[in-house]
C-alpha cells in the first residue's frame, strides 16, 4: 500500500475513492504519525481492522457511507487524542463499549444508520468537549442515559429511532448551547417537562413517536426554540397557554396525542408559524378567529378533533396557505366560493366529514383562479350544488362524495378536469355526467 512507507504521513484522505478491490488488512501499515484518516464513501468491503482505531496520534477518523463494511469498536486502547468519529451507515456491529468514556479530547461523534445492540453506556457525561452526537437509528435499547444531559458544550443531540426507555429528567441546568435535540420514535414515557422550552440556545425540539404523556408542564421562562414536534404520544390535558409565549415558533405539532379543550385563540398570535398541526386530538369548541396577519402561515391541520361552528373569516385571509385540512369535525355553516377566491396558493384543502357544512357559489365562480390547487375534498358534507369555481386550477384529486349533488354536470363545469387521477362523486342524486 502507498502508505506504508509514508513514516510521517499526517493527512490520508481518500474520500469517495472506490476502493472496493482493496484488501482492508492494508489498513494494518499505516503509519503511526497519521492524524486523519478519512475514507467515507469508499465502497469499502469486509471487517475493517480495530487496529487503526488505536493509532497513537489519530485524531480525526471517518468511515461513513461504507454500507457493505463491517466494523466494531474497540474495548481498549483507544488513541486518546480522537477528536472526531464518524462511523455512520458503515456495516458498525456489536455494542458500544465502556471505555468510549475515556476519549476524552472527543468533540464529535456520528454513529447513526448501524445495527448495533445494548445498551448506551452511561460514560458519556465525561465527555465535556462532546459537541456532536447521534446515534440515530442505531438499533440501541435500555434506558435513556441521562448523563448525556449534563454535557456542556454538546449543540446538537440525535438518539432518535432507536428502543430507549425511561422518563426525562426533571430539571436540568445544563444544555445551554444546546441547538438541536432529537429523541423521536423511541420508548420514552413519563411527563413533557418544561425545562424543554426553556433553553436558551434550542432551535428545534423533537419527541415524536413517543409515549409521553401530559399535561404539558407550564413554560416559565421565555426561549428561542422554532420548531417543536411533540406528535404520536399521550399526552392530555389542555394546550397550556404558555406554550404561546414562545413567540419565535415557525413549526408547531402537537397531532395525534389526546389534548383536549378549546383551541386556545392566542395560538394565532405566533405571527412567525409557518406550520400548525393539532390534528387527531380531542379538541372542542369553535375555531378561534383572529386579526394577526399571518402572512408565514402555509399549513394548518385541525382535522380530526370535535371542532363545531362555522370556520371564521380570518381562516380566507390566509393568503400564503396551501395546505388546509379540517376534516372529520363538527363545523357547520356555508363556504362560499368568494371566501375561497383569495386563497390562491392553495394546493390542497380538505373539509370532509362536515356534515353541516355546505358550499356556496355564484356567478363570479368563473373569475377565481386556483394556479396550484392540486387537491380537494368536499366528501360527507352538505354540498348541493357542483362546484365550478376549481376550474382554473390543476387538479389531480376530486372528491365530492356522500353529498347530496343533484341533476347532471355539463361538459362546461367539468372543465379542468384533464389532469384528474381520481375523482370520486359517488353516493350523491346525480342523473347524467356529459
Amino acid at each position: 500500500m502507498l502508505a506504508r512507507n509514508l513514516t510521517k504521513l499526517r493527512n490520508l484522505v481518500l474520500r469517495t475513492v472506490d476502493m472496493s478491490d482493496v484488501a482492508l488488512t492494508s489498513f494494518l501499515n499505516l503509519p503511526l504519525s497519521l492524524e486523519h484518516l478519512s475514507l467515507r464513501w469508499c465502497n469499502l468491503h469486509g471487517e475493517f481492522p480495530t487496529q487503526v482505531f488505536q493509532l497513537p496520534n489519530l485524531k480525526v477518523l471517518d468511515l461513513s457511507m461504507n454500507k457493505n463494511l463491517t466494523a466494531y469498536l474497540p474495548n481498549t486502547s483507544w488513541s486518546s487524542g480522537l477528536e472526531l468519529l464518524d462511523l455512520s451507515h458503515c456495516g458498525l456491529r456489536g455494542s458500544i463499549p465502556a471505555s468510549f468514556g475515556n476519549l476524552t479530547q472527543i468533540i464529535s461523534v456520528d454513529l447513526s444508520g448501524n445495527s448495533l445492540e445494548g445498551q448506551i453506556p452511561d460514560v458519556f457525561g465525561n465527555l465535556r468537549k462532546l459537541t456532536f452526537l447521534s446515534f440515530f437509528s442505531c438499533s440501541l435499547s435500555g434506558p435513556l442515559p441521562i448523563a448525556i444531559f449534563n454535557l456542556t458544550k454538546i449543540t446538537r443531540l440525535d438518539l432518535s429511532y432507536n428502543h430507549l426507555e425511561g422518563l426525562l429528567p426533571n430539571h436540568v441546568s445544563e444544555l445551554q448551547l444546546l441547538e438541536e435535540l432529537g429523541l423521536y420514535n423511541n420508548s420514552i414515557s413519563g411527563g413533557v417537562p418544561s425545562w424543554l422550552f426553556t433553553l436558551p440556545s434550542l432551535r428545534r425540539l423533537d419527541l415524536s413517536y413517543n409515549k409521553l404523556v401530559g399535561p404539558i408542564d407550564r413554560i416559565q421562562k421565555l426561549s428561542s426554540i422554532q420548531e417543536v414536534d411533540l406528535s404520536y404520544n399521550n399526552i392530555g390535558g389542555p394546550i397550556p397557554d404558555s406554550i404561546f409565549d414562545l413567540v419565535n415558533l415557525i413549526s408547531l405539532d402537537l397531532s395525534l396525542n389526546n389534548l383536549s379543550g378549546p383551541i386556545p385563540a392566542f395560538i394565532f398570535d405566533l405571527v412567525n408559524l409557518n406550520s400548525l398541526y393539532l390534528s387527531s386530538n380531542k379538541l372542542s369548541g369553535p375555531i378561534p378567529d383572529f386579526s394577526c396577519d399571518l402572512v408565514n402561515l402555509t399549513s394548518l391541520d385541525l382535522s380530526s378533533n370535535n371542532l363545531s361552528g362555522p370556520i371564521p373569516d380570518s381562516i380566507f385571509h390566509l393568503v400564503n396557505i396551501s395546505d388546509l385540512y379540517l376534516s372529520s369535525n363538527n363545523l357547520s355553516g356555508v363556504i362560499k366560493s368568494d371566501m375561497l377566491s383569495k386563497l390562491t396558493s392553495l394546493f390542497a384543502l380538505d373539509v370532509s366529514s362536515n356534515s353541516l357544512l355546505s358550499l356556496s357559489t355564484s356567478g363570479n365562480d368563473v373569475n377565481y383562479s386556483f394556479p396550484r390547487l392540486e387537491s380537494v375534498n368536499f366528501s360527507g358534507c352538505s354540498v348541493r350544488q357542483f362546484p365550478n369555481f376549481f376550474r382554473t386550477s390543476n387538479l389531480k384529486y376530486l372528491d365530492l362524495s356522500n353529498n347530496m349533488i343533484s341533476g347532471g354536470i355539463s361538459k362546461w363545469e367539468a372543465e379542468g378536469w384533464e389532469g384528474l387521477v381520481t375523482l370520486d362523486l359517488s353516493h350523491n342524486f346525480l342523473t347524467a355526467l356529459e
